[in-house]
């Protein structure tokens, strides 16, 4: 029975030191686990964001294109976010002083022919607007986060724009 006991004994030790050894991490170890968690939540939080966020805002080329060919206008540049587009122009000299109504007609025609998800155009040939809309579509271009300046571009767009959707 003494044997029985001491082998049960001992036994139970080694299950025991063995179920140990594999929980027992040193210091570093759980240091480490810990910051490649936080490292890979960061990433996949980045990851998203930057889609989110390329999702709400993005410069469309082609409408641009499509505008500045237009004999009325000069240049332009479009920023679209979901269903609404933001054009900023600057008209040729032979049109600045025209009835605007007309041409901002066959600018929102160019952009919604470029994207059927469009539904408003905003336009405006106001010199502060136009610089803004470029610095942002040359930001969004070199791939700075649109995170950065979407709040601001929003309050832009409140002013410029107050009836805009």
């Amino acid at each position: 029975m003494n044997k029985t006991l001491i082998l049960m004994a001992i036994l139970i030790f080694s299950l025991d030191l063995t179920g140990c050894s594999k929980n027992n991490l040193n210091k570093n170890d759980v240091v480490n686990r810990d910051q490649n968690l936080t490292k890979n939540n960061i990433t996949n939080n980045r990851n998203n964001n930057a889609f989110d966020n390329r999702t709400k805002m993005r410069v469309a080329d082609n409408a641009a294109k499509k505008v500045a060919d237009l004999p009325e206008v000069d240049t332009a540049n479009v920023i679209v976010t979901k269903n609404n587009a933001y054009v900023a122009v600057k008209l040729s000299p032979t049109s600045r002083n025209k009835g605007t109504y007309h041409i901002e007609h066959k600018i929102s025609q160019k952009v919604k022919s470029t994207d059927r998800d469009i539904d408003n155009v905003y336009v405006s040939e106001n010199p502060d607007f136009y610089d803004r809309i470029n610095t942002y579509a040359t930001d969004i271009r070199n791939g700075k986060p649109v995170s950065g300046f979407f709040n601001e571009f929003t309050e832009t767009i409140r002013r410029v724009f107050p009836k805009a959707k």
